[in-house]
């Protein structure tokens, strides 16, 4: 679908700039488990655990082809509260590192932009990333998601 413009007071760089430096300095606290069970016929997976901004815990799936040498692109997911992590076979299949976390329940926008962007940090900080090849991919039958709009401006404008 097509992607829309988001208020302009959603975009304002010192609200943004403050709300970035307070995330810096919470300890992401990464955890990774490998995923045997859902690793094979050339990828691996693992399930991360990162810590967002406010303490609350980020939990979600990192699938990467096994075939692919040097810097790959990197796919950036989400799943609603009540959805499970899967991996998106046919983008790891592509050469694609697949990212997708789910989104914990009740959190207000600027915390969900918050959570992208801490994701975001993991998948740029990962041996083998490309992190000029970072995009976002909402569910086809979905629009894009207002935190991955914001989000977007925001590394665009180079404040994370």
């Amino acid at each position: 679908m097509r992607a829309r413009a988001v208020h302009p007071l959603l975009l304002e760089p010192t609200y943004w700039r403050t709300r970035l430096r307070e995330m810096e300095t919470v300890r992401q606290s990464l955890m990774i488990v490998p995923r045997p069970d859902l690793s094979g016929n050339g990828r691996e997976v693992v399930e991360f655990g990162i810590r967002a901004h406010d303490g609350v815990r980020l939990w979600g799936l990192l699938a990467r082809p096994v075939w692919h040498d040097g810097r790959r692109p990197a796919r950036v997911r989400m799943v609603g509260p009540s959805e499970r992590p899967e991996v998106d076979r046919g983008a790891v299949e592509g050469g694609d590192a697949d990212f997708v976390f789910q989104e914990p329940a009740g959190r207000r926008l600027e915390d969900r932009v918050l959570d992208v962007l801490r994701v975001c940090q993991l998948a740029v900080g990962t041996d083998g990333i490309d992190s000029g090849r970072l995009h976002f991919v909402s569910p086809s039958d979905r629009r894009e998601p207002d935190e991955f709009l914001i989000a977007k401006q925001l590394l665009d404008c180079k404040l994370l």
